[in-house]
């Protein structure tokens, strides 16, 4: 039994030594400069298993290698490094062999594309960014959610994420092209409510543009608690406006004519409420936000100065829900839900009414007023959008936007003075009336061409009229019965039409470029009028219909635009957005043409730091009249001509983006800018504006701009906000017109000029439902001018019917004075708590919170003295001295 036991162990030990792989041989070396060949044969010699043909070995191959009890395979490569050698074993045999040609296999691409939506209501995300990190590669929505991205075959992850959303990964293996939705969850959800920063920016920037992240800024504070996207633009670098956003928007020095406002991509041509308190844009149905101040690509144009993109919410998809919001200033009501089959197509509509009207008489009561004296104030604005939209097929979905606001305003003042030495009445009458407001609609056909060209037609409709008559009615009275009467009349009655379409295609030509081009035609009917009547001794209904028969004749020009634009990906971490834009205008049977080329440029050399670089051109073929020179909804809208040229603007910018730490960043930015073919209305003695006759009374000229913008963000924790601080300096200089020269030829600052401007906005999160917020802004006072205005009443031999009325204005130099300096702060505490699936929302806080009583404006006000005589009065018009914050905000679904 032993000998048998024995005999089994050596033959296994036998078939133990047997099966050993070759490369499991051990062998010890210690050679210096030896030829390869030589140390080759030593380690046969050692036992080692290997073959090999000495034609194939390199020559002139020396070897220094110190190995102890090592095994071959891990000794053999070694050797053959930097050889064109490798080895293979066969049977029990390694044997060094040739290594074949190497043969690059051809990698496979793919793309991946679709859209990007919201997981709640299936609403596209425009802006998100999807990134392959094993790639370094990536890419973003467009404006209607769309995207197309290009990756080597095999397994893949993705990043997506979007402002707002939370960051999702997605693994999937691409082995064809592959149409993808895409699902990224909102933060802020039925059931919570994010409490800290850590994964939800207030904004995003870029070089020249800012993107908002609206569930976040309606935290904010803001006038009487409802979010403003337009109020939100007032906090940020490069925008300047008058007090309490009164008077017009001038960006980076630009004119209030040169911001293009888009609501779904219809030109807008006056974009606020109440004189610029509040903005058309509805919080409630704002889906996205994103303002360009810089030098924007050549998918915009139509402005020179700014573009505010603003995307209404397209409705949820998946189920009915709704929102109302009530305060002292405006009460809001947002219905929306799906259409037809679920995740065919939705809707939404949403109104909104100010509620100043309910309480303008008490107030009115409560005003100082002369002795003798009445006054009746109303005020009112009403607004309303509806969006409905419908997939006929996974390539093909048609919205319908439609939006209607207007504006009510009505000052009638009454003043009564009796003279003692001929039992006369004097009675003193001002009347103003206006009515204003926009008409919007817009057809949008999105079309999936391929899995890399995308493709947006839309039709367009935009209506901006301005119906005002201003009355001053002096008239003298004896025993009731008129003896004399002097009537100045004044009716402005204007539109501005736009009827057009226009197409956008998106392509993605590969991964290092992305193309962009398209063309729209657009039809301009302005209709300027403006006409006034001194002198007159009576004024009723027929005059007053005459008067306005003067004003149907229209200005019609035709805007043809064309562009393209590439976006570069280099290796290097440079990236450029360079395209170019044409313009033609077809008005008067004549052709204006403007070329603008677009050149962006962005360097990223760390993580941290980035360097940006732009120059572009920019032109706008219409002009803006403003007979009051304060931005006042009167102001005309007009056609470039061959008198009055399209504005052009040269925009050069400079600056750097830097991120030391993920919870805060910089934005630093210089730019210069000059303006040429500006127009200057000189017309504000004529009696008579119209389509035509205004060309005789502009001055053309030009215009500089430079200044230095600085961005600070903070989000870290439960702490967010941002500090901006703007320099700025914007002159204007005219040509002279029949030796009536614009401020004598001087430069002068524009109206809305300011040297400095600062802005704080904080917010802190208590909790998931507890939150405080705090504004705080100062900026220089703003330029104006303020003529001296003089009164004479004349009374010959006591007779009290021979009056006259006598006005002189006498301007020495234009914007000459400041307003004082602009300061205020805001602060508000939110309260979010959630019964039954209802959100409810409560703010408390106050806008001007220590009553400053920053001027709006300055004017000269005509009334009576004590002694009846009849004076000018320097007023000074505060709006906003102090406005409560109350609101509630239900969401319910």
């Amino acid at each position: 039994m032993k000998k048998l036991y024995l005999l089994l162990l050596v033959v296994c030990a036998g078939f133990q030594v047997y099966g050993q792989s070759p490369l499991d041989d051990r062998v010890s070396l210690n050679t210096s400069n030896q030829p390869l060949r030589d140390v080759l044969y030593d380690i046969i010699d050692q036992g080692a298993r290997l073959s090999f043909n000495n034609n194939i070995l390199p020559a002139g191959k020396s070897i220094s290698i110190t190995v102890s009890n090592e095994r071959v395979g891990k000794v053999l490569p070694q050797l053959l490094n930097g050889t064109d050698l490798s080895f293979e074993v066969i049977g029990n045999q390694i044997v060094i062999v040739k290594r074949p040609a190497v043969v690059i296999p051809q990698i496979q691409r793919h793309n991946i594309s679709g859209f990007i939506v919201d997981a709640e209501t299936g609403e596209h995300i425009i802006n998100a960014t999807i990134y392959a990190p094993q790639h370094k590669t990536g890419t973003y929505t467009n404006e209607y959610g769309h995207y197309s991205l290009t990756l080597p075959e095999g397994e893949t992850m993705l990043y997506v994420s979007s402002l707002g959303y939370q960051v999702d990964t997605i693994s999937l293996r691409l082995q064809s092209n592959l149409r993808q939705e895409l699902k990224l969850s909102p933060l802020v959800m039925a059931e919570i409510v994010v409490a800290y920063f850590n994964d939800s920016s207030l904004l995003e920037t870029k070089f020249g543009s800012i993107e908002l992240n609206l569930e976040q800024a309606e935290r904010l504070p803001s006038l009487g608690g409802e979010t403003d996207v337009l109020r939100v633009g007032y906090t940020l670098p490069g925008i300047q406006t008058g007090a309490d956003g009164f008077g017009g928007i001038s960006v980076r020095g630009g004119d209030i004519d040169q911001n293009l406002f888009l609501l779904d991509g219809v030109p807008i041509y006056n974009a606020s409420h109440g004189l610029g308190l509040y903005s058309i844009y509805n919080s409630s149905a704002v889906r996205s936000a994103k303002i360009l101040k810089g030098s924007f690509p050549a998918q915009y144009g139509g402005r020179i100065s700014s573009i505010w993109d603003i995307q209404t919410k397209e409705g949820n998809m998946h189920q009915m829900q709704g929102e109302m919001e009530f305060g002292p200033g405006s009460l809001l009501l947002t219905l929306e839900g799906p259409l037809g089959k679920k995740g065919k197509g939705s809707w939404i509509i949403s109104g909104r009414r100010s509620l100043f009207d309910l309480y303008s008489d008490e107030i009115t009561s409560r005003l100082k007023k002369p002795e003798g004296a009445t006054r009746k104030l109303n005020y009112v604005f009403q607004d309303v959008n509806a969006k409905i939209n419908y997939r006929f097929s996974p390539n093909d979905r048609l919205f319908l936007s439609l939006y209607r606001g207007s504006d009510y305003f009505l000052d009638i003042t009454r003043q009564e003075f009796f003279h003692d030495y001929d039992s006369t009445i004097t009675v003193f009458a001002n009347e103003k009336v206006v009515r204003w407001g926009n008409n919007l609609a817009s057809l949008r056909w999105n079309h999936v061409v391929s899995d890399k060209i995308f493709a947006n037609i839309t039709a367009i409709f935009s209506n901006y009229y301005y119906n005002g008559e201003d009355l001053i009615d002096l008239e003298v009275l004896n025993n009731d019965s008129s003896i004399a009467r002097n009537v100045l009349f004044e009716k402005y009655q204007s539109s501005t039409t736009d009827l057009g379409i226009k197409s956008d295609f998106d392509y993605t030509a590969s991964q290092k470029h992305r193309l962009r081009f398209g063309a729209s035609l657009i039809q301009h009917r302005f209709q300027p009028g403006i006409i006034g009547f001194d002198n007159l001794s009576i004024l009723n209904a027929d005059i007053r219909d005459t008067i306005g028969s003067y004003l149907k004749t229209p200005l019609i020009s035709k805007e043809l635009d064309v562009y393209v634009q590439d976006e570069i990906s280099f290796d290097n971490g440079l990236s450029a957005n360079i395209g170019v834009r044409g313009t033609a205008l077809f008005v008067n049977g004549r052709t204006l043409k403007v070329l603008q080329p677009r050149l962006l440029f962005s360097l990223n050399e760390d993580d941290w730091i980035t360097y940006n670089f732009s120059i572009a051109r920019n032109a706008q073929f219409l002009h803006l009249l403003s007979p009051t020179n304060i931005g006042l909804p009167k102001d005309l809208w007009v056609s470039a001509t061959q008198a009055a040229p399209p504005q052009t603007l040269w925009h050069f910018a400079l600056g750097t983006q830097l991120k030391p730490r993920s919870w805060v960043s910089m934005d630093i930015e210089a730019y210069y800018k000059w303006f040429d073919n500006l127009v200057y209305f000189q017309g504000n003695k004529l009696e008579t504006v119209n389509a035509t006759n205004w060309q005789e009374e502009i001055a053309t000229g030009e215009g500089w701009a430079y200044g230095a913008e600085a961005l600070l963000k903070v989000e870290r924790g439960k702490l967010g906000g941002w500090l901006s601080y703007t320099y700025s300096h914007s002159d204007r200089q005219f040509n002279s017109k029949d030796n009536n020269s614009v401020n004598n030829g001087r430069r002068f600052p524009i109206r809305l000029d300011r040297r400095h401007n600062f802005n704080l906005q904080c917010l802190y999160k208590l909790s998931k439902s507890w939150d405080v917020s705090l504004g705080f802004t100062f900026a220089t006072g703003s330029a104006f001018t303020f003529p001296s205005k003089i009164y004479e009443i004349i009374q010959s031999n006591g007779e009290p019917g021979d009056t006259i009325i006598r006005t002189i204005n006498v301007i020495t130099d234009l914007n000459n004075f400041r307003m004082p300096n602009y300061h205020r702060l805001d602060f508000s505490f939110n309260h979010q708590f959630t019964i039954r699936n209802i959100k409810h929302q409560i703010k408390l806080g106050a806008y001007n919170a220590y009553f400053v009583k920053n001027p709006a404006y300055q004017y000269l006000r005509d009334g009576f003295n004590e002694d009846g005589s009849f004076v000018s009065q320097k007023v000074k018009v505060s709006l906003l001295p102090f406005f409560p914050t109350l609101r509630y905000i239900m969401q319910f679904n």
